[in-house]
């Protein structure tokens, strides 16, 4: 009797069915959670670039604010200048503040103050 259930063990067939099952399911689960884990990295990176966008364009746009700013201060001293040759103490008070704006917001100044 034992030697009757030995071979037909020994005959079984090697692919057993849930061992196959299992090893089907255990390779679909991983590669859907290689996907999920793939498609969900994408959308963060490009949430942080729009993110890096908006904030150039917001440092830019003040930039150029400040300039603007500076601009029409250099202008009006040289009009009052023009017509009365004497400096306003005022104008040239709100170009030394307009500069001092526009220094503190650029790094580009602030390196040479390091220097």
């Amino acid at each position: 009797m034992n030697s009757v259930f030995l071979l037909l063990l020994f005959f079984q067939n090697a692919d057993y069915a849930p061992a196959i099952k299992a090893t089907a399911d255990t390779q679909r689960r991983e590669t859907q959670l290689r996907e999920v884990a793939a498609s969900s990295s994408r959308p963060t990176s490009s949430v942080a670039e729009d993110n890096r966008k908006q904030y150039a364009a917001a440092r830019e746009q003040e930039f150029v604010e400040k300039f603007n700013k500076l601009i029409s201060n250099l202008m009006e001293f040289a009009d009052t200048y023009k017509s009365s040759h004497a400096m306003d103490v005022k104008k040239a008070q709100a170009i030394r503040k307009a500069w001092l704006d526009l220094e503190k917001s650029e790094a580009i100044f602030q390196d040479d103050k390091k220097k």
